[in-house]
């Protein structure tokens, strides 16, 4: 867009006072397209940093999508779900079936973190995909796609001001006492919460804190799904006269799924200010730690370079970290550590820096 020729279509009076408004409009304009795309998944907008900012010239096959690694992941976790219930069904001994309840929590929380992947748009081409894939993901945990999605991709843009929030809030207080730390672990609060939700799905209500159309009837969707499988399973289990899914599905995700978010979800900005430090290197935090839970958190840990650029995919998020590795402010060893300095005080939470609750 040439602003000099435009500045000069009008001749005659009033030309100079349209013409400043013409190129106001265009700087605007133009302000928005270096912003980027709070929705987008290739020209996002980015979060401030401290220091040189080169995000929009990093190497395009940092950008690159895999969706059959992403496919293998959900095949895998929804493998270990069949396989974990299999054993809670057949199995007699205590063991087997207290592993059997452990993995499929563990896997119902591994799912949620496959669905933040799909909700950025990291897993697929195609956003249908990414939807449908993010809904299967979120089945176990009564997670929204489109929900979180929204929340989450808000909390990308407004991280380090006074706008930020999180779409899984969790307690952040009194986590120095290991009776505080288990409170926080086993809180349930979400449950009602969702309760609330759709009560007023089924009311003909908006959904909360949503004001686009377009998502408001994705997620009454979605919910509303979920209800229709919740009441298929309470049918079937009461047809069939078996408690089967109580032992698979209810209890894991009350007990295990929740809790384990929760740990993963913590480190992220813990003890960091996320309403007023605008530097996404400093309000954000690194965990180095095995390939394994790295696969568990699906590249979580490394949540700094995940918000330094939010359009790079999940699978490339660990080659972004080598790239900015000495210019991120918290880095910590391993998870253990993290959770040791939090159970002793070391890292607490001022309730003034946090958009989570006291």
């Amino acid at each position: 867009m040439d602003v000099s020729k435009r500045s000069w279509e009008n001749d005659g009076a009033g030309s100079s006072r349209e013409k400043v408004m013409t190129t106001q409009a265009e700087q605007r304009e133009r302000a928005d397209i270096l912003a980027g795309d709070i929705e987008g998944d290739i020209d996002v907008k980015l979060a401030p940093v401290s220091g040189p900012d080169t995000r929009r010239q990093l190497p395009r096959d940092l950008f690159k999508k895999v969706p059959l690694r992403f496919a293998l992941k959900f095949a895998f976790a929804w493998l270990l779900i069949f396989m974990s219930w299999v054993v809670v069904a057949t199995q007699q001994a205590v063991l087997p079936i207290a592993g059997g309840i452990l993995c499929a929590g563990l896997m119902y929380a591994h799912l949620v973190e496959l669905q933040h992947e799909c909700l950025h748009g990291h897993a697929f081409r195609s956003p249908l995909l990414n939807r449908l894939f993010g809904v299967a993901c979120g089945i176990f945990m009564f997670s929204s796609h489109s929900h979180y999605r929204y929340d989450h991709l808000r909390h990308h843009a407004n991280l380090g001001t006074p706008e930020n929030r999180e779409h899984f809030v969790y307690r952040f207080q009194n986590l120095h006492s290991l009776i505080g730390f288990l409170r926080a672990f086993f809180d349930l609060s979400r449950y009602p919460k969702l309760l609330k939700i759709v009560a007023g799905i089924l009311r003909g209500l908006p959904v909360p804190d949503v004001d686009k159309a377009s998502y408001q009837r994705h997620i009454k969707q979605e919910y509303l799904f979920f209800v229709a499988v919740a009441l298929g399973a309470l049918i079937w289990s009461i047809l069939a006269g078996s408690y089967l899914l109580v032992w698979v599905w209810l209890l894991p995700a009350m007990l295990i799924s929740e809790g384990t978010h929760f740990l993963i979800e913590m480190p992220e900005h813990f003890g960091l200010n996320t309403q007023t430090n605008s530097d996404t290197l400093s309000n954000t935090r690194t965990i180095q730690t095995h390939p394994f839970f790295s696969w568990f958190v699906n590249g979580n840990n490394f949540h700094t370079a995940h918000h330094y650029h939010q359009g790079v995919p999940m699978c490339n998020v660990e080659k972004l970290d080598e790239t900015i590795r000495d210019r991120t402010t918290h880095l910590e060893k391993c998870y253990r550590s993290f959770y040791w300095k939090v159970l002793k005080g070391r890292i607490r939470q001022p309730s003034s820096q946090t958009c989570m609750p006291s």
